[in-house]
């Protein structure tokens, strides 16, 4: 729900509405959609990893969620509550409708990437 304008806060608002126009101008994500696709992708990855049976791949997912785990406490936020909200992020029950969202044909959009399409 958006918060009541205050006038103190016009001016800032004002300035951050300019910002967003300008950013959806050029197409530029914010951060909260950047964070948002990288849970996609990291659902996906564990997905794919459990469906193939990739123990290893599992293994590293596990330890991208310890990572977010961590770090989150360090940010003062309960290790219980941390733990169920990154795991509700990558264990996503809607994984299957993810996958084609992030299988797309972004290659070209990662210069200079090591990665080589097999």
């Amino acid at each position: 729900m958006p918060r009541a304008r205050n006038a103190e806060n016009e001016v800032q608002r004002c300035a951050q509405e300019r910002y967003r126009d300008r950013l959806r101008g050029q197409k530029r994500p914010e951060a909260d959609a950047v964070d948002t696709a990288l849970a996609a992708a990291l659902a996906v990855y564990r997905h794919t990893a459990e469906q193939l049976g990739s123990e290893k791949d599992v293994r590293r997912s596990d330890g991208l969620e310890l990572m977010a785990i961590n770090y989150l406490v360090s940010r003062g936020y309960s290790l219980r509550m941390a733990e169920r909200q990154v795991r509700r992020r990558v264990r996503r029950l809607d994984v299957q409708d993810v996958v084609p969202l992030v299988s797309g044909a972004s290659q070209s959009a990662v210069p200079n990437s090591a990665c080589k399409p097999s």
